[in-house]
Protein backbone atom coordinates (compact mmCIF):
# COMPACT_ATOMS: atom_id res chain seq x y z
CA UNK A 1 0.00 0.00 0.00
CA UNK A 2 1.27 3.47 -0.85
CA UNK A 3 1.60 6.26 1.70
CA UNK A 4 -1.44 8.02 0.23
CA UNK A 5 -3.49 4.80 0.35
CA UNK A 6 -2.48 4.32 3.99
CA UNK A 7 -3.54 7.92 4.76
CA UNK A 8 -6.87 7.33 2.99
CA UNK A 9 -7.51 4.18 5.04
CA UNK A 10 -6.68 6.09 8.23
CA UNK A 11 -9.21 8.80 7.30
CA UNK A 12 -11.88 6.14 6.75
CA UNK A 13 -11.06 4.47 10.08
CA UNK A 14 -11.20 7.85 11.83
CA UNK A 15 -14.60 8.50 10.23
CA UNK A 16 -15.95 5.08 11.32
CA UNK A 17 -14.68 5.62 14.87
CA UNK A 18 -16.43 9.02 15.02
CA UNK A 19 -19.58 7.47 13.51
CA UNK A 20 -19.68 4.76 16.16
CA UNK A 21 -19.30 7.37 18.92
CA UNK A 22 -21.97 9.60 17.31
CA UNK A 23 -19.31 12.32 17.08
CA UNK A 24 -20.81 14.31 14.21
CA UNK A 25 -18.05 16.95 14.21
CA UNK A 26 -15.45 14.17 14.00
CA UNK A 27 -17.29 12.59 11.07
CA UNK A 28 -17.62 15.88 9.20
CA UNK A 29 -13.91 16.64 9.73
CA UNK A 30 -13.14 13.62 7.53
CA UNK A 31 -15.23 14.93 4.62
CA UNK A 32 -14.40 17.08 1.61
CA UNK A 33 -16.47 20.29 1.43
CA UNK A 34 -18.33 18.99 -1.63
CA UNK A 35 -18.84 15.46 -0.29
CA UNK A 36 -21.49 13.38 -2.05
CA UNK A 37 -23.37 10.78 -0.02
CA UNK A 38 -25.67 8.13 -1.42
CA UNK A 39 -27.53 5.33 0.35
CA UNK A 40 -28.79 2.41 -1.72
CA UNK A 41 -31.20 -0.19 -0.35
CA UNK A 42 -32.22 -3.14 -2.51
CA UNK A 43 -30.82 -1.31 -5.54
CA UNK A 44 -32.84 1.87 -4.95
CA UNK A 45 -31.47 5.26 -3.91
CA UNK A 46 -33.03 6.04 -0.53
CA UNK A 47 -30.96 9.12 0.29
CA UNK A 48 -28.69 11.41 -1.69
CA UNK A 49 -26.88 14.44 -0.24
CA UNK A 50 -24.27 16.90 -1.46
CA UNK A 51 -22.05 19.06 0.74
CA UNK A 52 -20.86 19.02 4.33
CA UNK A 53 -23.79 21.04 5.66
CA UNK A 54 -26.44 18.68 4.26
CA UNK A 55 -24.43 15.68 5.46
CA UNK A 56 -24.06 17.14 8.95
CA UNK A 57 -27.78 17.89 9.25
CA UNK A 58 -28.71 14.34 8.22
CA UNK A 59 -26.07 12.81 10.51
CA UNK A 60 -27.40 14.80 13.48
CA UNK A 61 -30.97 13.62 12.78
CA UNK A 62 -29.89 9.99 12.32
CA UNK A 63 -27.83 10.00 15.52
CA UNK A 64 -30.93 10.96 17.53
CA UNK A 65 -32.74 7.82 16.35
CA UNK A 66 -30.30 5.41 18.02
CA UNK A 67 -29.10 4.99 21.58
CA UNK A 68 -25.94 3.30 20.33
CA UNK A 69 -24.55 2.07 17.04
CA UNK A 70 -21.59 0.20 15.70
CA UNK A 71 -20.38 -0.16 12.16
CA UNK A 72 -17.54 -2.58 11.48
CA UNK A 73 -15.53 -2.72 8.27
CA UNK A 74 -14.69 -6.20 6.94
CA UNK A 75 -12.72 -7.38 3.90
CA UNK A 76 -11.34 -3.94 3.10
CA UNK A 77 -9.81 -3.28 -0.32
CA UNK A 78 -7.84 -0.22 -1.36
CA UNK A 79 -7.14 0.87 -4.93
CA UNK A 80 -5.71 4.33 -5.52
CA UNK A 81 -8.29 6.78 -4.11
CA UNK A 82 -11.00 4.19 -3.37
CA UNK A 83 -11.45 2.36 -0.07
CA UNK A 84 -14.13 -0.31 -0.22
CA UNK A 85 -15.33 -2.68 2.48
CA UNK A 86 -18.11 -5.03 3.41
CA UNK A 87 -19.74 -3.81 6.60
CA UNK A 88 -21.84 -5.01 9.46
CA UNK A 89 -24.01 -2.57 11.37
CA UNK A 90 -25.85 -2.89 14.63
CA UNK A 91 -27.84 -0.23 16.47
CA UNK A 92 -30.22 0.03 19.40
CA UNK A 93 -33.17 2.30 18.66
CA UNK A 94 -33.72 5.30 20.93
CA UNK A 95 -37.20 6.04 19.57
CA UNK A 96 -40.16 4.22 18.04
CA UNK A 97 -40.08 4.30 14.23
CA UNK A 98 -43.06 4.71 11.87
CA UNK A 99 -42.47 1.21 10.45
CA UNK A 100 -43.34 -0.34 13.83
CA UNK A 101 -39.85 -0.87 15.20
CA UNK A 102 -39.76 0.00 18.91
CA UNK A 103 -37.28 1.94 21.06
CA UNK A 104 -34.83 -0.52 22.60
CA UNK A 105 -35.06 -2.86 19.61
CA UNK A 106 -31.79 -3.87 17.95
CA UNK A 107 -31.27 -3.39 14.21
CA UNK A 108 -28.69 -5.49 12.38
CA UNK A 109 -27.66 -4.96 8.76
CA UNK A 110 -24.90 -6.02 6.44
CA UNK A 111 -23.78 -4.21 3.35
CA UNK A 112 -20.95 -2.55 1.51
CA UNK A 113 -19.44 0.93 1.75
CA UNK A 114 -17.36 2.66 -0.91
CA UNK A 115 -15.28 5.70 0.05
CA UNK A 116 -13.85 7.77 -2.80
CA UNK A 117 -11.07 9.97 -1.48
CA UNK A 118 -9.67 13.32 -2.59
CA UNK A 119 -6.77 15.00 -0.83
CA UNK A 120 -7.08 12.42 1.98
CA UNK A 121 -10.70 13.38 2.66
CA UNK A 122 -13.89 11.49 1.83
CA UNK A 123 -15.24 13.05 -1.38
CA UNK A 124 -17.95 10.45 -2.03
CA UNK A 125 -19.50 7.85 0.26
CA UNK A 126 -21.87 5.21 -1.03
CA UNK A 127 -23.57 2.88 1.46
CA UNK A 128 -25.18 -0.20 -0.09
CA UNK A 129 -27.45 -2.58 1.81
Amino acid sequence: MTTIEEANVQTVLTYIDAYNRKDIAGMVACLADTVEFENLTDGHVTLKLTGKTAFQQQAEQAAQLVASRQQILHERTVADDVVSASISYQATLAVDLPDGKQAGETLSLTGHSVFVMKDRLIARLTDIS
